[in-house]
């Protein structure tokens, strides 16, 4: 506790400083005020799910829109194809083998500082309304947030009555409505999570017909995925309202905006359906949109990680660290440069039957399995679909991108060192209910 008042008080000392005018960082163009943030997220939404990806289907014309005016990442690949791991990469920018948010119940201990504590830290304003019980206080996920709420994430909500969209973004339109009455001089970062494309997935009246054929069985592989479809529309239609207030209320000019998944979905593609279990494209290849205002649109090829989010925004900041992260700021590939990044290292550890990890390196990707120790490779170039499995065929492949994956488990355990790993939390009835509700667990 003595750790979190202390964090608490430098915040408020940081945020009392550029209150007054004397900010604790320097502006990002010479000596203009540091740029806002808005982060938008959203649960389970796989990259080519979206027209900005080549999906034929308008699942996404308000962020396809949006993605004209921004960087788009063609190849960001999450660490972990479920939320937390996902979320705590992404908000720590270490790997899971670094920050250990394994299981259902982990936590992200108070000795890791996230993208929200730096800010804080460095005066920024924070508030956050997420709509996923995973992330909320008992797993680590409020560090660093001043404002904070998780009502929509409510254990005992009716799972499958929950639509959370258009909540969320009146939240955020009350958020950015106070920000633009107030006009203080405080910079400040908003996270908005939307969840709706999760299963179970819902009907929206007026949204989801289009995406079902005639006479579809709704609960059909066919009907399942119209009606993810039309999740993503709806939820895409909710993120409009922000993004259009955002313009409306002269934010716009100075404020980055990111938007990116945790992970995908799979249907069937491999076998398998929903998330969590494999480390298939479907589920760890996300969309990644940085708009950063002054900045040219542009599309990037390459691969590119999801924890290279959080040094990104330290760099356009202009804020400090004070620890090792495993991220590389994108600021050069966004500003027209070229650079390299390290390989993507991708890890679950959910269960004994979800023990992977794998690395993306270039065209290339390893996965290993750790329960039986066999290993799949696959030509992402010429087999963006993952059908067919090089791993017996190239034998040095295989060898020499095992070796890259070793040196990197190896070296986010090490990084490891200086944290403590908080022990799971124990679930209550409401909260196992609600996981049941949402797939991730059964009635065993």
């Amino acid at each position: 506790m003595h750790g979190r008042l202390q964090r608490l008080a430098l915040a408020l000392m940081a945020s009392a400083l550029v209150s007054c005018g004397g900010g604790t960082i320097q502006g990002w163009k010479g000596n203009e005020a540091p740029p806002n943030i808005l982060l938008i997220t959203v649960d389970t939404l796989r990259a080519d799910a979206m027209g900005a990806y080549g999906y034929a289907k308008p699942t996404t014309p308000e962020l396809d829109a949006f993605a004209t005016t921004a960087t788009v990442f063609e190849q960001p690949m999450s660490s972990a194809s479920w939320t937390l791991p996902s979320f705590a990469s992404l908000f720590t920018s270490l790997f899971s083998s670094t920050h250990q948010c394994w299981k259902l119940f982990s936590k992200l201990d108070d000795s890791f500082e996230t993208l929200a504590e730096v800010l804080t830290r460095h005066g920024y304003d924070t508030a956050c309304f997420v709509s996923h019980t995973m992330l909320n206080p008992s797993q680590g996920m409020q560090q660093g947030f001043v404002h904070f709420d998780d009502s929509y994430a409510d254990p005992e909500a009716d799972t499958e009555l929950r639509i959370s969209s258009e909540y969320i973004s009146d939240r955020g339109l009350r958020f950015l409505e106070q920000k633009s009455a107030v006009a203080d001089g405080v910079p400040w970062m908003l996270w908005l999570h939307y969840f709706d494309p999760h299963s179970y997935y819902m009907n929206h009246e007026g949204v989801t017909e289009p995406f079902l054929p005639p006479g579809t069985e709704l609960h059909s592989r066919t009907g399942e995925r119209g009606r993810y479809d039309g999740e993503i529309r709806y939820t895409d239609h909710h993120i409009g309202r922000v993004l259009r207030a955002l313009e409306e209320k002269d934010l716009d000019e100075n404020t980055i905006v990111v938007f990116v998944a945790d992970h995908g979905e799979e249907f069937f593609e491999h076998g398998n359906n929903e998330h969590g279990s494999t480390l298939f494209n479907e589920l760890v290849r996300v969309p990644l949109f940085i708009r950063i205002p002054g900045e040219e649109s542009r599309r990037i090829p390459q691969v590119v990680r999801t924890v290279d989010v959080m040094p990104t925004l330290i760099d356009y900041t202009g804020a400090s660290l004070e620890r090792e992260i495993e991220g590389r700021s994108l600021r050069r590939l966004i500003e027209g440069s070229s650079m390299s990044l390290p390989p993507a290292l991708l890890e679950i550890r959910q269960s004994d039957a979800t023990l992977m990890e794998g690395v993306v390196s270039g065209r290339w990707k390893l996965v290993h399995h750790l329960a039986d120790d066999h290993y799949e490779l696959y030509d992402l170039e010429n087999d963006p679909f993952e059908r067919k499995d090089l791993a017996e065929e190239q034998p040095e492949r295989v060898k020499q991108l095992t070796k890259t994956l070793r040196n990197m488990v190896a070296a986010a355990q090490r990084r490891s060192k200086p944290y403590s790993v908080a022990g799971a939390e124990e679930a209550s009835p409401m909260e196992l209910e609600a996981l049941k509700g949402l797939g991730y667990i059964n009635d065993d």
